[in-house]
């Protein structure tokens, strides 16, 4: 029996569920996925977000202190191009050809994502062992090494075959990465959010109050007396005037600016970074 092996690990190693997560496809080779599909899902969300806007110019406000008295509101902007420099691995054109994203249905959005994912899963998995059956199955790929395991030999005695041959050979192993990897975490709750907060203010069809009502963001609540209370449905911003301003529109505006230093950084190969 020939085996090649990749990154083979001891068992004793401390290693997660998640990590020995391994999936088996049709034609019986497996893989494993590094990030959970539903992350994988918000990437392709948002990457065909800013396939929709390339070459689009984003503006940002600089911020205002209480010391620039001459601040001027256009000379005070950044501007951002959103021009799409990474995933060079995923065929951008296609995405580009499919209805822009905040026009899709649910079934069309989800029928692109899940494309996507099936199609491009590897590009976010970590090697795996392979089974050779013959010699034209073999590859070369420095990431593997092979070695044939006879058929009779148990468990401990190939981890410690294997241990020996590696040490005889000088085979070191290869901290091997996905392809693609992930800024961060992707918070799936506030990546919702997020995203229907940019829609909704991209069509432009609602005030920020109307969208934090439909995104159902709320004032949150205090403790008085040992009683949980909500907070005032309105709430004073102080500064060189008072604005009396409904709860939630806050948010709103924090998550559309988070949206698009996400395009803006999506944009560049980094995902989910919403910061500049």
């Amino acid at each position: 029996m020939i085996l090649l092996i990749s990154g083979y690990r001891n068992k004793m190693n401390n290693m997660t569920i998640k990590n020995r997560t391994v999936l088996v496809q049709k034609d019986k080779t497996l893989s494993k996925i590094t990030s959970n599909k539903l992350s994988i899902w918000w990437f392709f969300q948002w990457l065909k977000v800013a396939v929709d806007y390339q070459n689009k110019i984003i503006n940002f406000e600089r911020p205002k202190t209480t010391s620039d008295l001459s601040y001027n509101k256009k000379k005070n902007t950044i501007k951002q191009k959103i021009r799409i420099v990474a995933w060079k691995d995923i065929n951008l054109k296609e995405i580009k050809s499919m209805k822009p994203i905040l026009t899709m249905t649910d079934k069309e959005k989800f029928n692109y994502l899940n494309k996507m994912f099936l199609k491009y899963k590897h590009l976010f998995g970590d090697l795996t062992t392979r089974y050779i059956k013959n010699f034209k199955d073999l590859i070369d790929d420095k990431n593997y090494f092979t070695v044939q395991i006879p058929i009779s030999k148990n468990r401990v005695d190939i981890d410690y075959e294997i241990e020996k041959l590696k040490t005889i050979h000088g085979i070191q192993r290869l901290k091997q990465k996905s392809k693609i990897s992930f800024y961060r975490p992707v918070k799936h709750k506030d990546m919702k959010k997020m995203f229907e907060v940019f829609k909704l203010k991209e069509l432009g069809k609602l005030k920020n109050e109307e969208i934090a009502s439909k995104v159902k963001y709320n004032t949150g609540s205090y403790t008085k007396l040992g009683k949980t209370k909500k907070k005032k449905e309105f709430y004073v911003m102080r500064g060189k005037t008072e604005q009396i301003q409904k709860g939630g529109v806050r948010q709103v505006q924090n998550a559309y600016l988070s949206a698009r230093r996400l395009l803006v950084n999506i944009a560049k190969g980094e995902f989910p970074k919403n910061s500049l």
